[in-house]
């Protein structure tokens, strides 16, 4: 049984849906957890009420766990940085963050979408993914420990119809995990990405089907959340889609391509060799930018002795 006595684990906008569900989850396995919410409605609006991350930390408390609440807003850095030295003075230590605090805007066509929406959304999910996970570093690496969840969505994934700033704020996402994925992991900090499917008030207000409520409840993520902010976790820089007790795998790949000399590339070369470079046989998936960086510099140098040499030259000077 993964447990987790004696962890703390921070959840951000763990006051209702499924960042309640993760935190009662992994109380229940002996978690100390950090309670955020900002209160409000679901759209970000008349914040700063405590009332919700304080109920679940009653609830906690109530069951036998140990919790603390933090009504912070995690789009305000200095907000977020005095929750975490909060966190530190409590309990010496912050092993796991888990930011699931969102919000979204009303579906509609992009000509209507207005650039306010696209703002709010982006400091709630990006940006507070940003501060929390900055705050947070500082003391995982200093303890050599860290696990970082990461809060998408199929939107982020694959574009989500009539939900423009939504998509835009989780795909950024993808990136920081990517990013900080690639520098944790020599800190002992791994740093993961879920997108969840799951009934929640969020959800049915986002146009989600109340079928779903019988088949997609919040407790599915929380399985697999739980993997990936244990000391267990095997994976680091993964994305997943999950719901309804599917889980999937979601990345990003490159086709081997086609590479041209510089005295045959034209706009017409490239257009006849259109099939070619979308054939996906034999894709890669670089586990960072240095390593989608590394296959095109081989390829370069596969049609262009000169550079091949200049690459040479730099492994004999490392």
């Amino acid at each position: 049984m993964l447990r987790f006595d004696d962890q703390v684990v921070l959840i951000t906008g763990a006051g209702r849906g499924i960042g309640r569900q993760h935190a009662l989850f992994l109380a229940d396995r002996g978690a100390k957890i950090v309670v955020n919410d900002y209160g409000g409605g679901l759209r970000g609006e008349n914040g700063n009420d405590p009332a919700p991350a304080d109920a679940v930390v009653a609830q906690i408390h109530a069951a036998g766990g140990n919790a603390m609440a933090a009504c912070c807003d995690v789009g305000d850095a200095a907000q977020v940085r005095a929750m975490v030295d909060a966190v530190g003075e409590r309990f010496g230590r912050l092993d796991a963050i888990i930011h699931n605090a969102s919000t979204f805007a009303e579906l509609g066509s992009f000509i209507d979408a207005r650039a306010e929406d696209l703002e709010r959304i982006m400091r709630v999910n990006a940006l507070g993914g940003w501060n929390v996970a900055h705050a947070a570093w500082r003391l995982m690496v200093a303890q050599g420990y860290g696990r970082v969840v990461i809060t998408g969505s199929g939107a982020g994934f694959f574009g989500r119809r009539k939900d423009q700033a939504y998509s835009v704020a989780k795909s950024a996402l993808m990136g920081l995990t990517k990013v900080l994925a690639t520098e944790g992991e020599a800190l002992g900090i791994k740093v993961n990405l879920v997108g969840p499917v799951a009934w929640t008030g969020t959800s049915q207000a986002m146009g989600m089907p109340s079928v779903m409520a019988d088949f997609a409840p919040p407790i599915f993520v929380s399985n697999l959340v739980a993997v990936l902010a244990h000391a267990d976790c095997p994976v680091n820089g993964e994305m997943f889609h999950c719901g309804g007790g599917l889980v999937t795998r979601v990345f990003v790949g490159e086709t081997p391509g086609t590479v041209f000399r510089a005295e045959t590339m034209t706009p017409e070369a490239v257009l006849a060799e259109m099939n070619h470079i979308l054939d996906e046989t034999g894709y890669a998936i670089p586990a960072s930018s240095d390593r989608s960086g590394a296959r095109l510099s081989a390829a370069i140098a596969s049609v262009n002795p000169a550079f091949a040499e200049v690459l040479a030259e730099a492994k004999r000077n490392r």
